[in-house]
């Protein structure tokens, strides 16, 4: 079987851009039966004296790269989503675009609406939708394996922001990241949060920058210049009744950095970490019993996340995995010429997720004040 040829164009090859030219590069030796292949094409970035052998060439500008690609990936800082998805969207490209897709929902909400009316192959990074244990645990929570949720704790915590003296970048910058901890890792707890419990009925959050001093380049002179959160924390009502907290930290030193989901009910609990990010830990209370590896009451979604995810002997760790699988269903829903899974976080989720964190944002702004949907 002859398999569709498709051209992938970047914007932007930071440390994600990185991240998803690697998962690319890689698929072909860990998947052998693909119904595509990809070459990796021009890349637009601000040095074009490193660009890796493996791509096309550098571009000097995103029109180059949209002349010259069958499907684009825009990696770029937030500030550039939205005239750059707009972009890519008014030409007709299939487009892969980190998220959060825009600084604020109505940005979003453009970005969402101009890829319906184009009828384009869309999808957002938000690559925990591809991680097994929380598809698994997806499906547990709708078999009914925990009873009803009574609440839940999520959490991201990292530490690359502890150093004081780290120079002040556009993810420091509300006006060019749209948020700190809380847009930039918390997405994903809510996009997490919203695929496995439903949706959000009401929340309020605190949120707290402890380090608003930071020198404009290493070892210039320190300034106040920051105006995102270091760290939020966010109470949650969902519309099933349940509640819990999510939690986004850049300041909490761990000797490993993790992502972790606790989700209790009338009958047990569900555990992820991305420690383990094959299997839930499923606790049944009336048995005593802890569970943990396959599950055999799967959701057509979870066989084919399956299907996608690296093995384990393949493993280029769990980031990179969860990219590879998420890139993998952009690439599959190129070739069927549509979104084949409708769990797939196409703009329109992105969106949701982004109306969640602006109400957040409100919230810390006013002293933690309850803002219902």
């Amino acid at each position: 079987m002859s398999k569709k040829m498709i051209k992938l164009g970047f914007a932007g090859l930071g440390f994600i851009g990185s991240i998803h030219a690697i998962a690319c590069f890689s698929m072909p030796l860990i998947f052998k039966n693909l119904p595509f292949e990809v070459k990796l094409g021009r890349v637009y970035k601000n040095n074009l004296n490193d660009i890796p052998h493996f791509f096309e060439k550098g571009a000097k500008s995103l029109e180059e790269v949209l002349e010259n690609s069958d499907a684009v990936d825009i990696c770029t800082p937030n500030y550039l989503h939205y005239e750059q998805a707009m972009k890519t969207i008014e030409r007709g490209i299939p487009l892969y675009l980190e998220k959060p897709i825009g600084v604020n929902s109505k940005e979003a909400y453009d970005i969402m609406e101009s890829a319906k009316k184009k009828g384009l192959i869309h999808q957002t990074a938000l690559m925990y939708r591809f991680m097994p244990a929380i598809t698994q645990a997806r499906d547990m929570i709708k078999n009914g394996e925990i009873g009803e949720i009574l609440n839940f704790k999520a959490l991201m915590l990292h530490s690359g922001y502890m150093d004081p003296k780290r120079p002040i970048s556009w993810k420091l910058k509300k006006s060019t990241s749209g948020g700190g901890a809380i847009l930039d890792m918390g997405i994903h707890l809510v996009d997490a949060v919203r695929f496995m419990l439903g949706e959000i009925k009401s929340l309020r959050a605190i949120s707290k920058t402890y380090f608003k001093e930071r020198p404009v380049e290493k070892g210039s002179e320190i300034y106040d210049c920051v105006d995102v959160d270091d760290w939020t924390s966010v109470e949650v009502e969902l519309e099933g009744g349940g509640w819990g907290t999510m939690e986004a930290s850049r300041i909490s030193p761990d000797i490993e950095e993790e992502t972790k989901f606790e989700i209790y009910g009338t009958k047990g609990s569900i555990k992820i970490s991305t420690k383990h990010p094959r299997y839930a830990i499923l606790y049944k209370k009336q048995e005593n019993k802890e569970i943990t590896g396959d599950y055999d009451n799967k959701s057509e979604f979870s066989k084919y996340v399956n299907s996608i995810y690296p093995p384990e002997k393949y493993s280029l760790g769990w980031m990179v995995d969860m990219h590879m699988a998420s890139l993998i269903n952009f690439f599959t829903n190129i070739v069927e010429s549509e979104i084949v899974f409708e769990e797939t976080p196409t703009f329109e989720e992105a969106y949701k997720d982004q109306v969640v964190l602006d109400k957040i944002i409100l919230s810390a702004e006013n002293n933690g004040e309850t803002i219902k949907f």
